[in-house]
């Protein structure tokens, strides 16, 4: 996979254009700018993308988010966690059969961007 430091427009559009997999890193304080940017790149060619976190990766690196929940008590983590799933199952459904796919990774703030098709 084609790894990105930082948000370099041109690399950006250069791998979305050859429908490439790639992840990008280092995005400290423009987390939302990159997704955003990736997410006009992708629609600006024509193609679909679905954005969704990167669950898996932040249950692995549970320390960060236990820490965050455990301050919060049992039923309103739940509650939480039960909106974050209905959101994200919403707009999974909202964009179906998509040619990307962006994970987003809050823990390492960096992006996965994988072709589907």
């Amino acid at each position: 996979m084609n790894v990105i430091t930082g948000l370099n427009e041109a690399q950006i559009e250069s791998l979305v254009r050859s429908k490439a997999s790639f992840e990008i890193n280092g995005l400290r304080g423009n987390f939302m700018a990159g997704i955003k940017l990736v997410e006009t790149k992708i629609e600006s060619l024509g193609m679909k993308c679905r954005v969704k976190s990167d669950v898996k990766n932040a249950l692995v690196q549970g320390g960060a988010l236990g820490a965050a929940f455990g301050v919060i008590s049992a039923p309103a983590t739940l509650t939480v966690a039960t909106l974050g799933i209905a959101a994200g199952l919403g707009h999974t459904l909202a964009t179906y059969n998509p040619d990307y796919e962006i994970l987003k990774d809050y823990v390492n703030q960096r992006l996965r961007v994988i072709y589907k098709k």
